[in-house]
C-alpha cells in the first residue's frame, strides 16, 4: 500500500533531563561525627550525638541531619529500624564510609508518611556498600563522585520532591555504581536517574522495577545520560509499568562524548515504550531482551515502541535476538539513526539478526518496524510471524509506503524447513534423538508441541526456540524461532553453515525451549 506524507512523533517519549542539582544541606540542625577516624555503630551513635539520635522501643530515631565526617566510618550491621526526622538526611563526606549490609535488613522509613525525609547524599570514594537497606518516604539516594555497590535493596514509596531535590530513588552525578538485585517500586519519578551531561556508567543488573513515576509524568524508569570511560549496563531487570506516560528506559546523552550501552537480557513490559535512544553518539548492543506489550499509553502519536532510536546516525545500534512484539510499534527509527538490526553479509556475527519482530499493532495495521528515515536499514536474518515474505513486507513501512523514506532490507527472513509431521493430539512437549546420531552431513531432529498447557492452549506457549550448541556453550544455529500450533515438527540441522562454513568434527547439543519446557540433547558430526 502507497502512503504519502504519514508522519508520527515519538520525541515527546522523555523529558529533557536537568543537570543535577547537590544538596547542600536544610534549615535543621545537624550531627557530625568528629572526624578523627573512628569507628562508629548506631549504639556509639546514640550515646555521642547529643539528642540528635536516639533510640527507643526498639527503633532508632535520627531527628535530623546526620554527617560522616572525613576518615571516619559508620558500620550497620544488625537488622534495625530506623526512623527519619522531617527534611533530614545521611551525609557521606569525601574520604568517610557508610557500610550496611545486615543479616536480614535495615529499614529507613518515618514516623508519619506526611513528613517525609530527604534520603542520602553519598559523597565519596571510600568504599561504601548499601546492602539488605528499605528506603521508603523519602527522596533519593544521591550518588557525588561515588562508584558504590547497592545490593539486594528496596527503594519504594520514595516521593518526597522540591525543585531542590533529585528525581529518581537513586540518582548519579559522576559516579559508576553498581545496582544490584534491588527492588525498585513505585517511586515518584525514576527509578534510577542521572544528568543529560554529567558522565555516569552505572552496572544495573538483577533488578526489579516496577510501577515508577506515579507522577505519571514523562518519566522513564531507569533515565539516564552520557556514560563515562565504561560502558553503561542495563542486563537481567525486569522492567514493568501502569503509568500512562511511564516508558521502560531512556538515554539521553546532552554532549558530544560518544556514550558505550549494552542492554540485554532485560523483560520490558506494559510501560509507555520498552526503550529510547535519543540524541547522537551512542554505541548500543542491545541483545536477547524481551520487549512486549508496551502498549499501556494508547496514543500512537506518543508513545508505544518496543524500541525507539531518535537521532543522528552517529546511533550505532545493534539489535540482536531481541523478541519485540505486541506494542504499538515494534522498531521506530527517525532522523537520521542507522541501526543495525541483522546482516548476513559481514565477517561480523554478533549483527546477524535473529529477533522475533511481530503483532506490534494500532488502529488494526501492524507496524513492526518503521523506517522514518531515508537511509536503508539491514534487518535480515529475523522471524517475522510468518513465513510469507509479502504478509512481512505489508508489516514493514519504508520507502514501499512512502517514497520519501529509506528501505529495509529484510531478506533473508529467519527461515528454517519446519515440517509438521502429524497433527495429532498429544499432551506434553518431547525433544526426540536425532537421527541419524552421529552423523555427517545432517541429521533430523524431531519435537512435539502439545495441545493444551494446564487445560488452555495460550499463543506464548506456542512459541518454540530450538538451538544447536557447540561444547564451549556458543550457539552455532537457530533452527526454530517462532510460533507453532500444536503437532509433531521435524527440522534438519546441516553440518555445513553460514558462508559454507563446515562445522568441525565432534560433540554438539541442541536445545528445546518451549512453554516452561526446557529440554537438551548431544549429537555427533563425524567427517
Amino acid at each position: 500500500m502507497k502512503m504519502t506524507g504519514y508522519k508520527f512523533h515519538i520525541s515527546r517519549y522523555i523529558l529533557v533531563m536537568s543537570i543535577i542539582l547537590i544538596i547542600v544541606g536544610n534549615s535543621y540542625s545537624y550531627y557530625a561525627t568528629p572526624g578523627t577516624g573512628k569507628k562508629w555503630n548506631l549504639d556509639s551513635l546514640v550515646a555521642n550525638s547529643s539528642g540528635h539520635i536516639t533510640f527507643s522501643g526498639g527503633a532508632y530515631l535520627i531527628n535530623d541531619t546526620l554527617t560522616i565526617s572525613q576518615s571516619d566510618t559508620i558500620f550497620i550491621r544488625t537488622n534495625s529500624l530506623i526512623y527519619m526526622g522531617f527534611k533530614s538526611l545521611i551525609n557521606v563526606n569525601p574520604n568517610a564510609v557508610l557500610i550496611i549490609n545486615p543479616p536480614d535488613s535495615v529499614k529507613f522509613t518515618v514516623l508519619d508518611t506526611a513528613s517525609k525525609f530527604i534520603g542520602f547524599v553519598i559523597d565519596t570514594s571510600n568504599p561504601t556498600i548499601l546492602k539488605k537497606m528499605i528506603m521508603e518516604y523519602g527522596n533519593s539516594v544521591s550518588l557525588l563522585y561515588s562508584n558504590i555497590l547497592i545490593d539486594s535493596c528496596t527503594f519504594r514509596f520514595n516521593n518526597y520532591y522540591t525543585t531542590s531535590l533529585k528525581s529518581g530513588a537513586i540518582s548519579l552525578f559522576y559516579s559508576n555504581a553498581t545496582i544490584s538485585n534491588c527492588k525498585i517500586i513505585r517511586n515518584r519519578r525514576a527509578g534510577i536517574v542521572s544528568g543529560g551531561n554529567i558522565p555516569s556508567s552505572p552496572v544495573i543488573t538483577n533488578n526489579i522495577f516496577l510501577e515508577n513515576d506515579t507522577e505519571n509524568g514523562l518519566y522513564p524508569q531507569i533515565n539516564l545520560g552520557v556514560g563515562s570511560t565504561t560502558p553503561i549496563t542495563i542486563r537481567n531487570n525486569t522492567i514493568r509499568g501502569l503509568f500512562t506516560n511511564a516508558g521502560g528506559i531512556a538515554i539521553f546523552p546532552a554532549s558530544t562524548s560518544m556514550t558505550s550501552l549494552i542492554i540485554e537480557n532485560n523483560i520490558i513490559k506494559k510501560n509507555s515504550y520498552g526503550m529510547v535512544l535519543y540524541n547522537a553518539n551512542i554505541n548500543a548492543y542491545i541483545n536477547n531482551n524481551i520487549i512486549d506489550s508496551n502498549n499501556i499509553n494508547v496514543n500512537p502519536m506518543a508513545a508505544g515502541s518496543g524500541i525507539n532510536l531518535f537521532g543522528a546516525s552517529s546511533i550505532n545500534a545493534i539489535i540482536t535476538r531481541n523478541k519485540i512484539r505486541w506494542n504499538l510499534w515494534g522498531i521506530t527509527i527517525q532522523s537520521s539513526a542507522k541501526p543495525d538490526i541483522g546482516n548476513l553479509f559481514n565477517t561480523d556475527t554478533s549483527d546477524n539478526g535473529y529477533n522475533q519482530i511481530c503483532f506490534n499493532k494500532h488502529n488494526d495495521t501492524t507496524f513492526d518496524v518503521y523506517n522514518n528515515t531515508h537511509d536503508s536499514i539491514s534487518a535480515q536474518n529475523n522471524f517475522w510471524g510468518t513465513l510469507n515474505p509479502d504478509t512481512v513486507r505489508a508489516h514493514i513501512w519504508d520507502h514501499y509506503d512512502i517514497d520519501s523514506l529509506g528501505v529495509i532490507n529484510f531478506l533473508p527472513m529467519l527461515l528454517t524447513e519446519v515440517k509438521q509431521v502429524s497433527t495429532e493430539s498429544v499432551t506434553d512437549y518431547k525433544l526426540f534423538n536425532a537421527y541419524p546420531n552421529p552423523f555427517n552431513p545432517s541429521t533430523n531432529i524431531r519435537f512435539q508441541i502439545p495441545n493444551s498447557e494446564n487445560g488452555k492452549w495460550k499463543m506464548e506457549n506456542g512459541f518454540v526456540s530450538l538451538k544447536v550448541y557447540d561444547v564451549t556453550g556458543k550457539e552455532v544455529s537457530t533452527l526454530v524461532s517462532g510460533f507453532l500450533n500444536p503437532g509433531i515438527y521435524e527440522v534438519q540441522f546441516p553440518g555445513k553453515q553460514k558462508s559454507n562454513f563446515q562445522l568441525p568434527s565432534g560433540v554438539y547439543f541442541y536445545k528445546l525451549e518451549a512453554g516452561n519446557f526446557t529440554s537438551t540433547k548431544k549429537l555427533m558430526l563425524i567427517k
